[in-house]
C-alpha cells in the first residue's frame, strides 16, 4: 500500500489493558497487518487519554509503540474533550468544535507530510469539526461506525440504563439519561497519574501508580462513594431541580449536538463505513447522507481459530445441553436479561441444562450490582444440571472453552452494532441465539435462531424449539455467515481507499439479498 495513512481511535490499542473494547482489538488486528508489510506508511493518533500535571493546553507528542515500535504513534494530550464519550456527556457542544484542539490537531496535520487517507475509528476524544480540519488538508476522510457517537454522547442509544432509545424527543430525552454525576474530576487525576507513570517507564496498573490512585480516591471518598451508587431507572426517583425555560434549552444543546455532527458527516466524509447493515439503516433514519454510508463487516483473526475437536456438538433430546453466554455481565448486553428468562424456564428443562458462564463479576464502581448478579447466578444453579463460571477469559483460550458447547446466546438488548462474540461463537462452530438488536443476527440469519427481546416468551420458546428439534442445529450452518479474515477485510479496505472520491464506494462483504429480507 503506497498511501500514507493516518489511523486515529481514542484508546491507545497497544497498552497492555485497553480501555476500547472491540474497536481497541480492531485497531491492534489492521496495525498487526500493516506493521508486516515493508511498503506500508502508517500511522496512529490517540486522544482523551493522556493528561499531563506540567502543561494545561492541548499539545500533541510522539509517544512509544511498543507493540510495533516502527508505526509513528501520537498522543494528543490535555484534549479538552473527555474520552470515552460518556465523559463529557453533559457538555454535548463540547464534542462539536473547541479552538484550542482544532489549532492543535491542524497543526498536527501541517508538520507531518500530507496524509492521503484519514481514517478514524472513533472521534471521542477529538471534535466533530476535526473532520472539516482533515478534509481541508487534502486528505480523503473515512469515518467508522463502530458505535452511535454522532446521535447520542453515550454512543449506545441506551435510554436511562434500561431500554434501546428510538426516539430522543427532540433531546428532551437525554436531559435526564444519566442521572449520576460524571466525576470527571477522579478520572482526570487518575489519567494523570498514568501519565506521569509512563514518562518514568511504569505502566498503569504497576502497584506503584496503584497504591498513589487509591490514595487520591481516600481523599475523594464523599464524592467517590457517590460514584459508587448504581444509576437509578428513573431520574425522578431523585431530587431534581429545573426550570420550566432550562429544560428546553438544554434539550437545544443535545438536538443541537446531533444535527451539527450529522451535518459535518454529510459535508466532510468521503465515506462512512458502517460495521453492519443495522448500524447503515439507523444513520441513514437519523439523517447520514446514503451516497456516503457503506455497510463492510470487519475481518476477525477469529477466523484463524482451531475448530475444536468434538464441535459441532451433536446433541439428542434428553441429554445435557449445554448453553454458553460470553462477555460483560451488563445489562444492555442482555446479562440481566438472561438471568431473568432462564428461571422461567420448566424445571424439566432447567434440569437437563448445563449453563456456562464466561464473564468478569466484580465490576469495582457497581459493587451491589455484582453481588446481585452473583447471588442469582448462584440461586439458579441450584437448578440446573450444572453451572460452569469463567471469571473471564483470554482470546487464545476461547476455542477450548467452546469445546462441545451446543449453542451460545448473543441476547444484546440496544442495536449492538456488531458483537465480537458472534464472530468468535461461530469461529468456534457453535450456533448462535441472538436478539433481533444490531447487527449479530446479520450473521446468524436463521429465524428459529433469532428472538424478540420485546415479545415476552420469545426467547424460551426460541430455545426451547431448537432443544426439541435437533436438526435445527444442523440447519442453522446453511444460512449463518462467518466472520471473514483480517487479510480479507483489509484488502477490501484498500479498495475503499482507492476508490474515486466522485463515485460510490461499494458494497463490501454484505449478502444483498439478504438486506432486502432484513429490511423488509
Amino acid at each position: 500500500m503506497s498511501y500514507k495513512v493516518l489511523y486515529y481511535n481514542w484508546d491507545p490499542y497497544f497498552e497492555k489493558k485497553i480501555e476500547g473494547g472491540g474497536v481497541s482489538i480492531y485497531c491492534r488486528n489492521l496495525l498487526d497487518y500493516f506493521n508486516n508489510k515493508e511498503d506500508s506508511q502508517v500511522n496512529f493518533l490517540y486522544s482523551g487519554f493522556d493528561y499531563s500535571y506540567f502543561r494545561r493546553d492541548p499539545y500533541i507528542k510522539k509517544v512509544r509503540n511498543k507493540r510495533h515500535p516502527h508505526v509513528p504513534t501520537f498522543s494528543l494530550v490535555n484534549s479538552p474533550v473527555a474520552a470515552p464519550s460518556y465523559s463529557s456527556f453533559h457538555d454535548p457542544i463540547a464534542t462539536i468544535q473547541n479552538p484550542d484542539l482544532e489549532k492543535c490537531f491542524q497543526q498536527f496535520l501541517a508538520e507531518q507530510e500530507p496524509f492521503d487517507i484519514i481514517h478514524f475509528q472513533n472521534m471521542e476524544g477529538l471534535t466533530a469539526n476535526c473532520l472539516k480540519l482533515a478534509k481541508e488538508s487534502g486528505a480523503r476522510v473515512v469515518f467508522s461506525l463502530h458505535n452511535y457517537w454522532a446521535v447520542c454522547p453515550q454512543v449506545s442509544l441506551w435510554k436511562w440504563g434500561s431500554s434501546a432509545c428510538s426516539n430522543y424527543l427532540e433531546g428532551r430525552a437525554c436531559v435526564s439519561c444519566i442521572p449520576e454525576k460524571i466525576h470527571w474530576d477522579l478520572q482526570l487525576t487518575n489519567k494523570k497519574i498514568n501519565h506521569l507513570g509512563s514518562l518514568v517507564g511504569q505502566d498503569k496498573e504497576a502497584l506503584p501508580l496503584q497504591l498513589v490512585k487509591k490514595i487520591y480516591e481516600i481523599f475523594y471518598v464523599r464524592k467517590f462513594w457517590s460514584q459508587l451508587r448504581s444509576p437509578t431507572k428513573s431520574p425522578l426517583i431523585k431530587q431534581l431541580e429545573v426550570t420550566g425555560t432550562e429544560l428546553p434549552q438544554q434539550a437545544g444543546l443535545y438536538r443541537h449536538r446531533r444535527q451539527e455532527i450529522i451535518s459535518l458527516i454529510n459535508r466532510y466524509v468521503d465515506v462512512a463505513l458502517s460495521v453492519s447493515e443495522r448500524t447503515t439503516s439507523i444513520y441513514k433514519q437519523y439523517g447520514v447522507d446514503p451516497a456516503r454510508l457503506t455497510t463492510q463487516y470487519i475481518g476477525s483473526k477469529a477466523a484463524q481459530f482451531q475448530v475444536p475437536s468434538n464441535n459441532p456438538a451433536a446433541y439428542s433430546p434428553g441429554q445435557p445441553f449445554k448453553l454458553i453466554y460470553m462477555g460483560p455481565p451488563l445489562k444492555y448486553k442482555g446479562f440481566d436479561f438472561l438471568l431473568e428468562a432462564l428461571p422461567s424456564l420448566p424445571e424439566s428443562e432447567l434440569r437437563s441444562l448445563d449453563l456456562v458462564i464466561a464473564s468478569r463479576i466484580s465490576d469495582p464502581t457497581e459493587l451491589a450490582k455484582a453481588i446481585e448478579q452473583k447471588g442469582r447466578l448462584l440461586s439458579l444453579a441450584q437448578s440446573l444440571h450444572s453451572l460452569r463460571y469463567y471469571p473471564g477469559y483470554s482470546y487464545e483460550n476461547i476455542p477450548s472453552m467452546l469445546d462441545s458447547i451446543h449453542l451460545g446466546v448473543v441476547p444484546p438488548l440496544w442495536e449492538d452494532n456488531l458483537p465480537q462474540v458472534t464472530f468468535e461463537l461461530l469461529a468456534c462452530r457453535v450456533p448462535v441465539l441472538c436478539s433481533n438488536l444490531g447487527g449479530a443476527q446479520e450473521f446468524v440469519r436463521h429465524p428459529a435462531f433469532i428472538f424478540d427481546p420485546a415479545l415476552e416468551g420469545d426467547f424460551q420458546y426460541k430455545l426451547r424449539t431448537i432443544r426439541e428439534n435437533p436438526h435445527l442445529l444442523t440447519e442453522f450452518w446453511k444460512e449463518a455467515r462467518l466472520a471473514k479474515p483480517v487479510e480479507e477485510h483489509i484488502k477490501e479496505l484498500i479498495e475503499i481507499y482507492q476508490t474515486d472520491a466522485e463515485k460510490p464506494a461499494p458494497l463490501v462483504g454484505v449478502d444483498e439479498c439478504y438486506v432486502k429480507k432484513l429490511n423488509t
